[in-house]
């Protein structure tokens, strides 16, 4: 199972690699795949507890986001994306064989993962040179963060951080994560200054490290929570060792809309 897990995300990386490095249509395709695959696993979860969230209605909404992210990622956004809640807030009057809370698990499912994982788009289309630096150092170091908790919790755990939510997570493992979190993303955003050298302060580096190695364990506490809400052990299958896409993104689903918002507050133009 180990080697089955490493090759898995060895061949991960890789695909994460050329997604970064020929850019252009063929990542906005790969993301929008991604989402779309991460909302049917989480309507998938709800239908195993017993709901029916609308999932053809789940994927309009990963599609229309994606067309206003890729078109218009600053202009109507948030009006969409009001309209959107509105129009899903009422399906049950127009069917009434729809369920209103399945109304809004359908929405929910729309914004996570749907409009969270899309906001990697506007932001690797920003004409900075140095958003794809940051995209490359918030995956490094929001899966830096998952690793180095569960090895520092394995070998030093014994305070219990939410054993409500992942019993298995201690205090001691998630402040290995978020060391584990700065560590790894300082080095990769030396490594990809040496080799492109980009016109931006290093401690802006060393900031969000810190932000992803913190945000990314409550994105998997948040993917716990459900799990556990559903009482399934993973959200799929596809990634051999890993579970499914929901499973090994949940980190990223918080941590690249923060490193969005920490872009347009204090790097944008």
């Amino acid at each position: 199972m180990f080697i089955v897990r490493v090759a898995t995300a060895f061949a991960g990386l890789l695909y994460l690699s050329l997604m970064f490095y020929i850019g252009g249509w063929f990542f906005d395709v790969s993301v929008l795949v991604i989402t779309l695959v991460a909302t049917r696993e989480l309507y998938l979860a709800f239908y195993k507890k017993g709901f029916k969230p609308i999932i053809w209605f789940g994927y309009l909404i990963v599609i229309l986001s994606f067309y206003v992210m890729l078109f218009d990622p600053q202009g109507y956004a948030w009006i969409y994306i009001l309209l959107v809640v509105l129009l899903g807030l009422a399906i049950p009057i127009i069917h009434p064989s729809v369920r209103f809370l399945d109304s809004l698990l359908t929405i929910f499912g729309g914004i996570y993962p749907g409009l969270a994982l899309l906001t990697m788009i506007p932001l690797s289309h920003h004409s900075q040179p140095y958003t794809t630096h940051l995209l490359v150092i918030t995956f490094y170091a929001s899966w830096s963060a998952d690793a180095f908790a569960y090895i520092t919790g394995t070998l030093f755990g014994k305070t219990k951080l939410l054993p409500h939510i992942s019993p298995n997570k201690t205090v001691e493992g998630s402040l290995g994560g978020i060391a584990g979190s700065m560590i790894v993303g300082v080095v990769i955003a030396y490594l990809l200054n040496m080799f492109n050298p980009i016109d931006l302060v290093f401690y802006h580096y060393i900031i969000i490290s810190l932000l992803c190695g913190i945000v990314a364990q409550i994105g998997d506490l948040s993917a716990s929570s459900i799990k556990r809400f559903c009482r399934i052990k993973d959200f799929g299958n596809i990634l051999p060792g890993h579970g499914g896409i929901l499973d090994r993104f949940d980190s990223v689903i918080f941590t690249v809309p923060m490193v969005y918002a920490y872009y347009l507050f204090f790097l944008s133009p």
